[in-house]
């Protein structure tokens, strides 16, 4: 079948519809849960295939960061030719049955049926009341249908279910194996001199400690059941909150974490961060993206490219990095950046982030606040925010200033009331009780 005319003005749409494909005989709905609850209900009658993804023009559009372009698609099989009949139905090959069926595009972040990951490229049967999740959107898709297409409940408990998976499991690796082969010949073998050498050991009379109570050996090569789900989703710990993990890694490596931006226009943003990481070259890596939409949002998906970058070098998981690149001193320049002018900064950025640095190398020893100390800092801040109205009002009949600094110093003076009311607070509540209350200038 040819591609939907829906997708002609966007990025061609890289699925084709199989011939089996069809529009679904009965009713069917994706109800979609959000922390617990319902936040919308799909219908799915309308179409024979319904595409998931962040592009607008998908029938299920989901903003998350991790979402692909064209993520999946959900596919409706109709009967097959042959299986007119419901006896015949039932005994369809598995994969050939009628109902919905879920296709992965190839995605990033890959998607999720009842918390399994699917592989890409491949149809998976969808029953009613299986639980769909794509990338790291915390969204999880039921589909709701007919009670004759669920899925039959099994008699068996959760630790009959595993035996019965570990024993197919290994009744596959035979058949691939296959049936008597030199490795079982070999395990044979083994195991008749093993039960010779211990009917010999118990004629002697002699175990050592050896016998019945010896605890089987460990096996290192056996998976790790809790570490499961952790394997299958390695990204999420980043996908949530990539700004949050990044700033974190900043953090560990002493660094300052700043994001550059360059306005494109018609509301596209570019978006850079310089790692502090070096390539094989010498030459230090820097994530950079081009989003059309918010600049908040070009931010996001700056640091979620970060994220992979020194995800993709191990790098994000560490407690700290050996870099190549020398570290800086700061010590060795007053704490200033090399960038940092304190002449043309007028709202105080330069000192704030230079004594940050100070704080961070032991140089200033920070002391609990008292009432006095408060009062201290409330009179020098109600003395900046005095001389920071002077400013303003001087500079509005002489012009001494351009429309850049006055919106600066507005900015600053915003700042200053905040901070203003914080102290006022809390000098309120560590004043002694024999005192006075503070009386407003």
């Amino acid at each position: 079948k040819a591609p939907d005319p829906m997708f002609k003005s966007f990025p061609p749409l890289p699925y084709t519809e199989p011939l089996w494909g069809g529009l679904a005989e009965t009713c069917y709905s994706f109800e979609i849960l959000k922390n617990g609850a319902i936040l919308d209900t799909v219908p799915l009658t309308e179409r024979s295939f319904f595409v998931i993804g962040r592009l607008p023009n998908c029938d299920v559009s989901l903003e998350h960061p991790s979402i692909s372009r064209y993520h999946a698609v959900l596919q409706y099989r109709q009967r097959a030719e042959d299986a007119a009949e419901e006896e015949e139905e039932e005994e369809a090959v598995v994969g050939e049955q009628r109902g919905f069926y879920v296709f992965d595009l190839g995605s990033t972040h890959g998607t999720f049926v009842n918390k399994n990951r699917i592989p890409p490229k491949t149809y998976i049967r969808l029953r009613v009341g299986h639980v769909l999740k794509f990338g790291g959107s915390t969204r999880l898709f039921i589909l709701q249908g007919p009670e004759s297409d669920a899925e039959a409940e099994s008699e068996l408990s959760i630790t009959e279910l595993k035996e019965l998976s570990k024993k197919r499991q290994a009744e596959l690796e035979k058949r691939m194996m296959g049936e008597g082969s030199d490795e079982e010949k070999e395990e044979e073998e083994e195991g008749q001199k093993g039960r010779k050498e211990k009917s010999s050991g118990e004629e002697a009379g002699c175990s050592w400690g050896m016998g019945e109570d010896a605890l089987p050996e460990e096996d290192d090569n056996e998976e790790n059941p809790f570490a499961m789900e952790f394997q299958e989703d390695q990204e999420a710990f980043y996908l949530k909150d990539p700004k949050k993990a990044l700033q974190g890694f900043f953090d560990r490596e002493g660094e300052e974490l700043e994001y550059e931006y360059d306005d494109k226009g018609h509301g596209t943003w570019t978006c850079r961060v310089c790692l502090p990481v070096d390539d094989a070259v010498g030459k230090q890596l820097v994530a950079e993206v081009t989003h059309t939409g918010k600049k908040k949002e070009a931010a996001i998906q700056c640091a979620l490219e970060a994220c992979r970058i020194l995800e993709a070098r191990g790098l994000l998981r560490q407690e700290a990095v050996s870099r190549k690149r020398r570290k800086k001193n700061w010590e060795d320049e007053d704490f200033y950046d090399s960038d940092d002018d304190t002449f043309l900064d007028r709202t105080g950025v330069v000192e704030k982030k230079r004594t940050d640095r100070m704080k961070k190398a032991g140089k200033i020893e920070e002391k609990p606040d008292t009432y006095e100390s408060l009062v201290a800092k409330l009179s020098k801040l109600e003395k900046e925010l005095a001389e920071t109205e002077q400013k303003l009002s001087t500079s509005g009949k002489s012009d001494e200033l351009d429309s850049v600094a006055r919106r600066k110093l507005h900015v600053r003076m915003s700042e200053l009331r905040k901070e203003e009311q914080r102290l006022r607070r809390l000098v309120e509540i560590t004043r002694p009780t024999q005192l006075p209350s503070l009386q407003l200038g």
